[in-house]
């Protein structure tokens, strides 16, 4: 943001002491690299000067984390600054760190976060704080404002497994309802294996309906010694750990679905159907209706599947499928 645009901006040079870093009430930005600033400080100096604001002895830090973290770390002393006048309220600040930040590029979904809470310390949940987002480029309605706002307030882990893309922002939505130590361990999971998002949801789902009915809680769940053993096994790859888990929780969610399916599975074998024939049982085994699809590509070879339809017909494993019974 140039000077020009700033109300009561004062430039000039201040002692790097003088800058408190550890005051993060205007720090939007999640960047903590400096590495890409320091060849241009180092040749160009101080294009776009950060901008401060008086606070007794020390400066109070408005926009320009980076740029002075990366005079620190070249070893400079003095830095020149913007000085704000001390009469701007914290509310105009937090615009200008705004704005400076996506004058700059796109916000990521934690720096996004971020601006709405700070923004929503000032002016509440409401229409002020939608027509205030809109003003400087965020999200401006309020039902994505609220699934937004509260991301920067999880624990740092899931912070960096939101920007890494390994948490969708709908999954960081469902983990928002959980206990925070419990969502540390769903966004670990989620983490190492990188599952997709209909995975994500998948094991979200079981977890919470195996608590529910169990009247447990999920972090229970997440304990179970069966399911941790699969986590850490060390003969198993990522792809597989990721199949057994899934596996292990719909055994445990829909313990009489997955035994009426290893029955089937066991049955459809023994009749030997090739790649002719394909038998598939009804959904969640919640009707008696199955479907039979046969494939052939001339009359001759139709005749042949409707010798071997009558020989299906009368194997005693499909009257036990039908019938839903076990050898």
């Amino acid at each position: 943001m140039p000077t020009k645009d700033i109300p009561s901006a004062q430039s000039k040079s201040v002692p790097l002491s003088r800058l408190d870093t550890t005051d993060d009430t205007f720090r939007i930005t999640t960047r903590t690299s400096v590495d890409d600033l320091l060849a241009s400080l180092r040749h160009d100096g101080m294009l776009n000067p950060p901008l401060v604001i008086g606070k007794a002895s020390v400066f109070t830090i408005v926009s320009g984390f980076r740029r002075i973290a990366a005079c620190q770390k070249l070893g400079r002393e003095d830095i020149p600054v913007r000085v704000l006048h001390p009469d701007i309220g914290p509310l105009k600040c937090l615009r200008i760190a705004i704005a400076d930040n996506t004058c700059q590029r796109p916000l990521n979904l934690i720096e996004t976060s971020r601006a709405l809470q700070k923004l929503s310390g000032c002016l509440g949940t409401g229409k002020r704080l939608a027509e205030s987002a809109s003003i400087l480029g965020l999200p401006s309605n309020l039902s994505i404002i609220n699934k937004i706002k509260d991301l920067c307030l999880f624990p740092q882990i899931i912070q960096d497994a939101i920007l890494s893309d390994a948490i969708s922002l709908s999954t960081a939505v469902d983990l928002k309802k959980l206990p925070p130590d419990c969502a540390v361990a769903f966004a670990q999971l989620f983490g190492e294996f990188k599952l997709s998002l209909n995975k994500q949801r998948e094991i979200l789902t079981l977890v919470k309906e195996i608590a529910r009915r169990d009247s447990i809680s999920e972090q229970k769940v997440m304990e179970d010694r069966q399911l941790q053993d699969i986590i850490i096994d060390q003969d198993l790859d990522r792809g597989q750990k990721v199949r057994e888990l899934r596996a292990y929780l719909r055994q445990r969610r829909f313990p009489q679905i997955v035994k009426a399916e290893a029955i089937f599975e066991n049955q459809r074998k023994q009749l030997n159907l090739g790649n002719d024939f394909k038998l598939t049982p009804p959904k969640d085994f919640e009707s008696t209706t199955y479907t039979l699809n046969m494939s052939f590509s001339s009359i001759a070879q139709l005749k042949a599947l409707h010798t071997k339809l009558d020989r299906m017909i009368k194997h005693p494993s499909l009257k036990k499928i039908i019938e839903c019974k076990d050898n």
